[in-house]
């Protein structure tokens, strides 16, 4: 019985192949931004650049909402390749947490001053739909090449894993779609920009699994 569990090993053994280590979270993190970089120019050539900083940005709301944005996915992207290797802690979720609150609080901020600037009228429309669509344009394949990036994350945490993947890609999309965008109100911002990256977000959460599931390396 000994000598088949020896053999057994043996054979196991010399079948075994050499897995190349993962690279520091860091490392791929900067690989990560290299990449949405890349992106962000695609996205400024195709839409057009219009010469001058976004109208959003006359106000400290709006710088501190876009600085968010970028922050928020930066830190998502990082979480994502901790929180995907076995046995780091599951804390690292939180990380993006802090800066995305200050993203949304930005947009808030700039909606109150707007408000008050306006006396208290609050106006709604469906005038920027279009930047909407450009951030779940931008943000779908971004998301796929994160999650062919921690696609062994499949068996250990489908579920947080796509949801940090979406929130880095929502946030630097939107982050790149305000480089463009023509003038929209702070509400605007706060309904589009916002509303369609917790949709997309939620969408994340629900889809972690057969998402993953479909790349070929969730447990099903």
């Amino acid at each position: 019985m000994r000598g088949d569990t020896d053999r057994l090993i043996e054979q196991l053994a010399a079948q075994a192949r050499p897995v190349r280590p993962l690279a520091p979270p860091l490392v791929r993190t900067l690989a990560w931004c290299g990449a949405v970089v890349a992106v962000a120019l695609l996205v400024v050539v195709l839409m057009g650049w219009r010469g001058a900083p976004p109208e959003d940005f006359a106000h400290p709301g709006g710088r501190w909402s876009w600085w968010g944005s970028v922050l928020a996915g930066l830190l998502a992207a990082y979480a994502v390749f901790q929180v995907s290797v076995p046995g780091r802690a599951l804390a690292w979720a939180w990380l993006p947490l802090p800066a995305a609150i200050a993203w949304f609080a930005g947009m808030g901020w700039g909606c109150l001053a707007q408000v008050r600037a306006d006396g208290g009228a609050v106006a709604l429309g469906l005038g920027s739909w279009h930047c909407a669509l450009a951030i779940t344009l931008v943000s779908a394949p971004m998301l796929l090449v994160m999650l062919l990036l921690v696609r062994h994350a499949g068996v250990v945490r489908p579920v947080p894993t796509t949801v940090l993947a979406m929130l880095s890609a929502a946030g630097l999309s939107s982050a790149a779609v305000s480089l463009v965008h023509g003038h929209e109100s702070a509400l605007l911002t706060l309904a589009w920009h916002g509303g369609v990256v917790l949709l997309l977000c939620a969408a994340a959460w629900l889809s972690g699994r057969p998402l993953l599931g479909w790349i070929g390396y969730a447990r099903r």
